[in-house]
Parts: C-alpha cells; sequence; structure tokens
C-alpha cells in the first residue's frame, strides 16, 4: 500500500471508541455507515473510482461513506492519491447471499398465503401483474446515491467523439485541401480558377454519441418510473420518489444532457459499456434495476441495506406462518396484505399489528403492541410491542428476532422478563406471557457453547434461544411451535 504523503493526511473517519482517527487506521466492517470529514482547502476522494461527496462546514469537509455488503480490499484515491484500505467481515450480520434469500423465502411465502385468501378478497389473478414492486423500489434507495456519483464523473468527462460536417467556407481560411475540397473544384469544373468560397469540411468535437444517447433514454425511463411510484400510496415512498424526480429533472436540464439526442427504441450492450470503467458501471445499476420487475406479492415499504435486522424480523414471521401453513393451522390470511390502486401489497410495516389467523381462536401477530388500556391484554407500566406474537384467549407465546446480538443472548432474555411480568390478562389479573424465545442467526459453533440453546433448558424455564439462520432447517422451531398449540389446546 502507497503510503500517504504529509500533505494528504488528514483525511479520517470517526471511531466511537477513538475519536477521529486516519482512515488507515480505522476497522471498516461490510455494510457499515462511516463519518468522513478532511481538514484542507480543497478534497477529491475517490471509493472504488466512484467520488464521494463531501459537504462544507466551519472549514472543514464531511462525507458519509457507506462500505458494501462484502468484505475485501477498498481502494481509496484522495486528491489523486491512490492507496488501499480493508473491509472486515462482520460476524453479526448475514451474507448477500443470505440477505436476498430472506427477501425470496419473504415474497414465495406471501404468494403462496395470498392464494389461501384470494377468493375471499374477490380479485383476479391479474390484479398481480405490476410493474412495481418493493424488491425494485428498496434497489432504487439503498442505490441511488450510487447512481448520482456516477453520473457526476460522466457529466464530468463524458465519451466523445470527432465528426466532420460539409460547410462552405472562405477559400483563405481553408487551412489544409481536403479530398471532398478536390472533388467538388472538379464537379463544379472550376479548373484553375479556385472561388472564394469552397467546399470543405469541418471537424468538431460531439458527446451526441450512442452510449451518452442511451444513458438519456435510461435517466428518462427511470423518471417515468419514478412518477409511478410518487403515485403509490404509500407517504414514505412518494416523498423519497419526488425528491430523486427533482433530481433526475436537474439532470435532464443540465448542458450535458440538452445537446443529446435520446436514443428510441431498444439499445444493445457496446464494447464501452462493456470495458469503460464508469459506462459499465452505469449500465449495470440499470441492469439490476429492471432484474427485480418480477411478478408476484410485493411489500409496502423499503428497506434499506444497513436496516437488515428489520428485514429479518420480516423473515422470521414469514418462517412462522410457513410452519403454521404446512401444519394445517391456518385459518385465514387476508390481514397480511393491504390492497393499492397498484396492487397487493405484504403489510409487514411496523406497529401495523399484521396477523393470520390460526386454528382454535389463535392469533399470529407481527409488532403487536399492548398498553394500558388494550383489551383482553394489557400493560400496567409502559406500552409494550413484541416482535412476534403467538395469542390465545389467556396465555401469549413471545418470539423476539435479535438479529445483532448472537454474542450477548443472555442479555438479551434477560430483557424479555419485561414481557413476561408487564403484559397481563384483564379479567384474571394474571401474567399473560407463559413463553418467550428468542431468534437469532448465531452460528453453530457459539450455539453449542451456550446454554440457552438446549432443549433442556428452554423445556425447564420456558424461555431460551433458537438458532435462525437463513438457508438451514428449521426444525427446533417447529418442535416448540407444534409444543405451543399442544399446551392452547390443554389449557
Amino acid at each position: 500500500m502507497e503510503p500517504l504523503s504529509s500533505g494528504d493526511n488528514n483525511l479520517e473517519i470517526w471511531d466511537a471508541g477513538q475519536g477521529w482517527i486516519h482512515i488507515t487506521d480505522a476497522y471498516l466492517t461490510e455494510a457499515a455507515e462511516y463519518k468522513l470529514r478532511y481538514i484542507g482547502d480543497q478534497v477529491d476522494v475517490r471509493i472504488h473510482g466512484v467520488p464521494l461527496p463531501f459537504y462544507k462546514q466551519e472549514g472543514t469537509f464531511f462525507a458519509t461513506m457507506l462500505t458494501p455488503f462484502q468484505s475485501g480490499t477498498l481502494r481509496i484515491s484522495l486528491n489523486g492519491l491512490e492507496f488501499e484500505s480493508y473491509i472486515y467481515p462482520d460476524q453479526r450480520k448475514l451474507t448477500e447471499e443470505q440477505y436476498n434469500l430472506m427477501i425470496e423465502e419473504i415474497l414465495e411465502e406471501a404468494a403462496i398465503c395470498f392464494q389461501l385468501c384470494g377468493l375471499e378478497i374477490k380479485v383476479n389473478a391479474s390484479g398481480r401483474n405490476r410493474n412495481l414492486s418493493w424488491t425494485q423500489w428498496s434497489y432504487i434507495e439503498r442505490s441511488f446515491q450510487q447512481l448520482r456519483q456516477i453520473f457526476s464523473k460522466i457529466e464530468g468527462q463524458p465519451i466523445r467523439r470527432l465528426q466532420k460536417q460539409p460547410t462552405i467556407m472562405k477559400r483563405e481560411k481553408v487551412q489544409r485541401a481536403e479530398q471532398v475540397t478536390l472533388a467538388w473544384l472538379d464537379r463544379k469544373g472550376h479548373g484553375r480558377e479556385i472561388p472564394t468560397h469552397v467546399e470543405t469540411v469541418k471537424t468538431y468535437e460531439t458527446r451526441n454519441i450512442y452510449e451518452n444517447q442511451v444513458l438519456k433514454q435510461q435517466v428518462l425511463d427511470l423518471y417515468r418510473l419514478l412518477r409511478k411510484y410518487e403515485a403509490a400510496e404509500i407517504d414514505s415512498v412518494t416523498v423519497k420518489a419526488k425528491r430523486y424526480k427533482a433530481i433526475l429533472q436537474h439532470w435532464m436540464n443540465s448542458p450535458f444532457l440538452t445537446e443529446i439526442n435520446e436514443n428510441k427504441g431498444p439499445y444493445n450492450i457496446t464494447q464501452t459499456f462493456r470495458k469503460h470503467p464508469v459506462y459499465r458501471i452505469w449500465y449495470e445499476w440499470f441492469d439490476k434495476l429492471y432484474k427485480h420487475n418480477k411478478e408476484g406479492i410485493g411489500l409496502s415499504y423499503p428497506i434499506a441495506l444497513k436496516d437488515t435486522f428489520f428485514l429479518y424480523e420480516m423473515w422470521c414471521y414469514m418462517q412462522l406462518v410457513k410452519i403454521m401453513r404446512e401444519s394445517n393451522l391456518i385459518e385465514d390470511t387476508s390481514k397480511l396484505f393491504k390492497t393499492t390502486r397498484d396492487g397487493f401489497f405484504l403489510n409487514l410495516a411496523e406497529n401495523n399489528q399484521s396477523s393470520v389467523h390460526l386454528l382454535n381462536g389463535m392469533t399470529l401477530y407481527f409488532q403487536r403492541s399492548y398498553q394500558y388500556n388494550s383489551k383482553t391484554f394489557h400493560t400496567y407500566t409502559q406500552r409494550m410491542i413484541p416482535d412476534i406474537v403467538l395469542e390465545g384467549k389467556d396465555r401469549i407465546i413471545v418470539f423476539d428476532p435479535k438479529y445483532r446480538v448472537p454474542g450477548n443472548i443472555g442479555t438479551a432474555l434477560g430483557e424479555m422478563h419485561k414481557y413476561r411480568d408487564g403484559i397481563i390478562h384483564r379479567e384474571t389479573g394474571e401474567k399473560a406471557v407463559k413463553e418467550v424465545y428468542i431468534l437469532t442467526p448465531t452460528s453453530d459453533g457459539q450455539a453449542d457453547s451456550m446454554r440457552y440453546f438446549d432443549v433442556e433448558f428452554r423445556e425447564k424455564f420456558r424461555m431460551g434461544a433458537v438458532k435462525m439462520v437463513p438457508g438451514d432447517k428449521i426444525d427446533d422451531l417447529k418442535q416448540i411451535i407444534l409444543s405451543c398449540f399442544t399446551c392452547f389446546r390443554v389449557n
């Protein structure tokens, strides 16, 4: 790694334990957000060739950097000087493959549940053929900043081409005799007498080439797509779609794009799109954008990459739904969905109390809220919102996904006592929560070394931890669920 010169020693990163330290001294982890600062007159920082935008405050430049969802070498350019750092795996986080698997399994189970309730909702199957999808919007939201950086770099140094155009010019201004000039003179029959004005070619530089025309077409396509998201009946999506549209409008009014003609119809990938370091990334961004445009049940809100913990909570809930469905315990799944003019959405938003009705009057809730004035079960202190609740007539089972605490299960279980002690049955006055289980993507090695994962521990104390890793079997959770149903029947 090339050492920094003393003049470029001012790029620092904020570390919670050490404060501001030099970026090469930081321990960077994947899918994490970091704050940078630079003290100097001007700054040009590029991460893997893509400019990182800074803002100036009181003579100091600041920026926010989001590391990729993968470990490996991080190439940084600071004012033209290149050096490297390294992104280490975050053991608390899932892999990108597992992240995508969770999305796939959530939408797959949602589609099956939709089929279970579709006849009751009284819609035809064509209502699901939508152009918009949650996965596509989630991609736009988490990668739009990258697109802005790519466009900024292309706008600064777009591909150009020399183009020749026939023109009539005064003979004294013709610097060299082009073949087209000689052919014109012969065609006109001037012989030795050269007229005052002759035809020649003028060479000029143009940015109106095929790749830039495709770029403008893609910008306009994205603008039209954002108009559809703006019309969605989801406030958070509408607000962000408007902001993204304003940025695209600024691009379309820029001198760069105004002189370029839009490509019409389909376009092909050229050698420039294959090999140019910036145009290639631009093309790949749009290629990924439309790969998310699939038929199926969408979700009614986006999940940023840094919010993987919430995606994990949703995935755990849909895994419980899957166990219930495969065990023939479900009566109604219609409350998982909501209808908008754009189609059907899986409605697992925070604090929305989405639910699935089960046999024997039981209900499986997502983000169930309990407070002092709740009907059947209430709290006598603060409002409580367990992530997943299996609720019967007189008892409650709590499942609490904990994505970021695989090494601190004891403390997490200690916090679960607030549910066991604080949620009361209104009629009997007894404690309603009978069992509490933490769901966590803990590795096999960690789980084997902790007693909280032992079956004996869970059966004795009616609480404990269950390993839930995307791609692995969920036999332990299934056993607990079926055991819970037995307890509900007995009581």
